[in-house]
């Protein structure tokens, strides 16, 4: 890695990365507007030239963006050997990128099965898909084809099992910080980067009671979407007007988690979003089942107060460090980062299974 560094300096690494990302940004809210606005009202040859490019976006450059920002956030932190954990995200998300954005759409012949590799109460994109009088079914079915829903609802069922298992045995790590392609892969591909403007703030008392609040309206919400559409499969609707309910969950992705997120990328921090992600707060409960926690008692703190400083989330590892207890904060995304920083390596992110398997790997 010493002779690698020297092609690229970290602050040069840094101004790239935070170039990327404004570039990731800027780009981001013209394709969108585009797709979202300005298709509906547009003619067909360029609605489809919109709607390519779209896809473009989504798929080729998201992913060569996650690899080319990974590479370089390599270069960005002086002391990435010792950041294994953060090492792993990157590798797993340039893993999940490749296979969501281009194996896939390769292989299911659709190249917007992205739309359901987020699991529930995130979003009912899958569910909308088993309902063939549904909106999102009607306009997608001359698009994709019925081979490519098929595969667009086999993957969403495959992605559900898969994550709520993996969250009960590996915790939150596997979602938030090796799978998300919402709002994960930009926490950990341009955490050298934030904030865009000004410098690394941490969350008042005030602010985490509110976010605490919204984080629960937010669950609330989802959980209900969730639960009307896999009624109205189930042929029991509660809900009249379906294709309103659709709109509404599409205005909520553009306003308080796309464009929200972005702002927080601005301002903020790369994990602003997972503060109050429905998913997430979903899956804390599943790894509280798997005792998901940072041990805090492999050797003993010193009190530098590094794990609280690179906590992307703002939780005070150093505190629970200091008195040997376990973090459980439900907000813990299994990032590592914390377990990274200790300068005396007495932290480490565990679960029940982890334990176990590690046990065990000791007398194999």
């Amino acid at each position: 890695m010493k002779n690698t560094k020297s092609f690229i300096q970290p602050k040069t690494a840094v101004k790239l990365l935070k170039f990327l990302l404004i570039f990731y940004i800027t780009f981001c809210l013209v394709v969108a507007f585009l797709n979202f606005v300005v298709a509906k009202n547009a003619n067909a040859e360029a609605a489809q030239f919109i709607h390519t490019l779209y896809e473009f976006f989504e798929n080729e450059l998201k992913t060569m963006l996650i690899i080319v920002c990974s590479v370089l956030s390599l270069f960005a932190f002086p002391n990435i050997a010792k950041r294994k954990l953060y090492k792993l995200n990157l590798a797993g998300f340039i893993c999940s990128a490749v296979i969501i954005h281009v194996l896939l759409p390769l292989l299911a012949g659709n190249r917007e099965i992205y739309y359901t590799a987020m699991p529930l109460p995130w979003a009912t994109t899958g569910l909308q898909l088993m309902a063939h009088d549904s909106s999102f079914y009607v306009r997608h079915i001359p698009l994709w084809g019925l081979s490519g829903i098929s595969a667009a609802v086999v993957f969403f069922i495959v992605m559900n099992i898969f994550v709520f298992i993996a969250t009960l045995l590996f915790g939150r790590r596997v979602q938030c910080s090796s799978l998300c392609l919402m709002n994960g892969f930009a926490s950990e591909i341009w955490a050298a980067a934030f904030p865009l403007a000004g410098k690394k703030k941490k969350l008042s008392v005030t602010a985490k009671k509110a976010l605490l609040v919204f984080r629960l309206i937010m669950l609330l919400v989802s959980l209900t979407l969730s639960v009307i559409w896999l009624l109205y499969v189930g042929g029991i609707r509660l809900f009249q007007n379906m294709d309103a309910l659709a709109q509404f969950e599409v205005f909520k992705y553009l306003s308080v988690e796309l464009m929200a997120a972005m702002v927080f990328w601005v301002f903020w921090t790369g994990r602003g979003y997972c503060h109050y992600c429905p998913l997430g707060t979903f899956l804390s409960l599943i790894a509280k089942l798997g005792k998901q926690r940072i041990a805090t008692d492999i050797t003993s703190c010193t009190g530098c107060g590094v794990c609280t400083t690179v906590c992307p989330m703002s939780i005070d590892v150093a505190s629970s460090a200091k008195k040997k207890e376990p973090v459980t904060d439900s907000l813990c995304v299994g990032c590592g980062h914390c377990v990274d920083a200790c300068p005396v390596n007495t932290l480490k992110y565990e679960t029940v299974f982890i334990q176990k398997a590690n046990k065990t790997c000791k007398f194999v």
